[in-house]
């Protein structure tokens, strides 16, 4: 029998149009005179923007509209990336992203520095302490017109945050502000066949963290349920299936599909877990790929929190239809069976680094809003400590 959210409060998703199943050549023309652009900035990292690759796709697709292409985004979006999107949006009314999260992220952040004026690494260093100490004052919301075209299943797309690592304290933070999420995200099967097989795959796996986190929340609301269940439903043959047959664009479509219903929980504010808190100090102090940290630290958060919420973890085994173990440990097998590592030393991560991590991720909000609660940082430990 399924188990409901018992009670609470749902907050409506913010509004944004999502395109699905159309060619790039059709829909970027759509969405840009949707939006009344004409004078777009696309944005990309360096693999996408080489002769043939998919910045020109998209490029070509704008026409006209399409004023310049910037790339080199590095992951984890750094300040200095945020600070060079916010000034080459001088002069533009659009920007359009082609990419993964971290390319989505760092234009979501450099359209609220542009909308605040704010141009250059100082002056972004600048705005982003004080909105991180509660200083920032009256802080204008971006306005500026935004197509996000994502290659990976990361869904940064669909949030109205963004994470942002400043690079000289090794910290990862996330700016969160109204109208931050892209005004228009179009989903073509196509634009994830050239996405290296251990990135596609690694964030299906950031994915499903989204779906499971959402499912195993502290505050699920019915309509996270619906979508976190459909997205796994989506998301678990999808990735299997795009791993065998790596061309078949239907395939990356249904990924696309299940990363877009995964987030939709964390959208409406339903808060997520430690496997979330503790990725976010991985990725910003040790530098390693969220998707990876999801492969590693979710199955470990899952065995953690099952003392408070074990009967909501195996109710979602029973819905899926999956073999009755515990779903930590189904997890932990599906990213095997897809050659993803499942162990931290099998990363680029150090032992000598996981005190620090573990420091970091009581920084985090997600660690606070984990199903079971973690007083301090050597609770953090002692889950890297089980991870590695």
């Amino acid at each position: 029998m399924m188990i409901p959210a018992s009670c609470g409060w749902a907050s409506p998703v913010p509004s944004q149009s999502v395109g699905f199943g159309y060619a790039i050549a059709e829909a970027i023309p759509e969405a840009l005179s949707r939006l009344g652009a004409r004078r777009v900035l696309v944005v990309s990292t360096n693999s996408l923007a080489g002769t043939g690759g998919l910045a020109e796709l998209v490029r070509d697709a704008a026409g006209s509209s399409a004023v310049r292409v910037l790339s080199g985004v590095a992951a984890h979006t750094p300040r200095r990336d945020v600070a060079r999107i916010a000034s080459a949006l001088e002069g533009m009314d659009g920007v359009i992203t082609i990419g993964g999260g971290s390319v989505c992220d760092a234009a979501k952040v450099a359209r609220l520095c542009h909308a605040n004026g704010v141009v250059g690494d100082g002056f972004v260093d600048q705005l982003l302490d004080r909105m991180f100490d509660g200083t920032a004052g009256e802080v204008k919301p971006p306005t500026m017109p935004f197509v996000a075209i994502p290659t990976t299943l990361s869904a940064g797309e669909y949030t109205p945050f963004g994470g942002v690592t400043d690079e000289a304290r090794a910290r990862k933070q996330v700016v969160s502000y109204k109208n931050m999420a892209p005004d228009i995200v179009i989903l073509d099967g196509a634009m994830g066949v050239a996405t290296p097989p251990g990135l596609w795959l690694s964030t299906g796996a950031r994915a499903i963290d989204h779906a499971v986190e959402t499912w195993c929340s502290i505050n699920p609301t019915p309509l996270s349920d619906a979508t976190s269940l459909y997205a796994l439903s989506l998301l678990l043959p999808a990735l299997k299936r795009s791993r065998d047959q790596p061309d078949h664009t239907g395939h990356r479509l249904a990924g696309f599909m299940g990363a877009w219903l995964a987030t939709q929980g964390c959208v409406a504010r339903v808060d997520l877990g430690a496997s979330h808190g503790i990725g976010h100090a991985l990725g910003g102090t040790a530098g390693m790929p969220h998707g990876q940290t999801s492969c590693v630290m979710l199955p470990h958060v899952l065995r953690y929190n099952a003392a408070v919420n074990g009967d909501r973890q195996q109710n979602l085994v029973q819905a899926l239809n999956l073999s009755n173990r515990p779903l930590s440990d189904l997890i932990t097998e599906f990213f095997a069976s897809l050659g993803l590592p499942t162990r931290l030393r099998d990363t680029n991560v150090r032992r000598d680094q996981l005190v620090e991590v573990a420091l970091a991720s009581m920084d985090d909000k997600w660690v606070h809003t984990n199903p079971r609660m973690i007083g301090d940082e050597k609770t953090v430990m002692s889950l890297l400590e089980a991870a590695w």
